[in-house]
């Protein structure tokens, strides 16, 4: 009889923990499906109660991301995101985001990699204490587009790379980080643009923003390249890339657009010989 008289809340929170006992239980069994679902329901009877619900999404979003129910899991995932972004809890959807970009990564699916990235610095930006984290996450992101071969590569990458060198010049903890910045942006330019006057216009307009550029060993490796990629001189640009690589410690977007470089370079040069060689071929004739 006593059952009669519980309140609506007291039965809510006894579903809850008949629901949430049998999600350890499913979980213990591998039974990932049967465990998400629980908990999913656990998460629904918080949102009845008006209480947080967010532990119970995470403990659900696990279970169906280990049983590869990936409808499922996004499902979750947003109301997890969209449930931390209504109480303020910006840092933490950013770090979700961010964690799930690095899973995404290693799972080689770079395009959700790329989409949970930038979700990240969203909701970094939003959280003023910290808001610079965005700042590694854009870098990041160009990271990804670049070695990739993202088809939009040519025009974001040097947006992004620009875009993280000036937010980093304005920060006084970051600010002796930018002209590294400032050197891949260049370098991306390099690689992407065939107009030798518009990679020295860019490379310009960097050392007028950040005083220090000039002074610094990417400024000199991207003033090297351009002039030997103008004279075609592929040596020259070949022995340029190896000994900025005896004194710096590479990071994947440097090694790949290194690289991406020297091989633009030792093709034209290979090009030109051709063409210089037909020509005298013709000339004989």
């Amino acid at each position: 009889m006593d059952t009669l008289f519980y309140s609506k809340s007291k039965r809510y929170e006894d579903a809850c923990e008949f629901y949430e006992k049998g999600g350890k239980k499913y979980k213990s069994c591998c039974q990932w499906r049967n465990a998400g679902d629980y908990f999913e329901n656990c998460s629904k009877i918080k949102v009845k109660l008006k209480e947080i619900p967010i532990k119970y999404y995470q403990d659900s979003f696990f279970c169906y991301s280990k049983g590869n129910s990936e409808s499922n899991s996004k499902r979750i995932f947003e109301k997890m995101n969209e449930n931390l972004e209504r109480e303020g809890e910006f840092y933490q959807d950013g770090k979700n985001n961010e964690n799930l970009a690095k899973q995404m990564e290693n799972d080689d699916k770079y395009e959700d990699s790329i989409f949970y990235y930038n979700q990240a610095a969203k909701y970094y930006e939003k959280d003023e204490k910290h808001d610079s984290l965005k700042n590694t996450i854009e870098g990041k992101v160009a990271d990804l587009i670049l070695v990739n071969n993202h088809p939009d590569a040519p025009t974001k990458v040097p947006i992004l790379l620009e875009d993280v060198s000036e937010k980093y010049l304005k920060n006084p903890i970051t600010k002796y980080s930018a002209k590294d910045y400032f050197g891949k942006a260049p370098l991306s330019i390099i690689y992407y643009n065939n107009n030798p006057s518009e990679r020295n216009i860019y490379l310009n307009n960097y050392k007028e923003i950040d005083q220090t550029f000039d002074d610094s060993t990417i400024y000199n490796l991207c003033s090297d390249i351009i002039q030997s990629m103008e004279t075609n001189n592929f040596n020259s640009l070949k022995y340029s890339i190896q000994k900025y690589k005896e004194k710096s410690e590479l990071d994947e977007f440097m090694i790949d657009i290194l690289k991406k470089i020297e091989e633009k370079a030792n093709n034209n040069a290979i090009n030109m010989n051709e063409n210089n060689n037909n020509l005298n071929y013709e000339d004989m004739r």
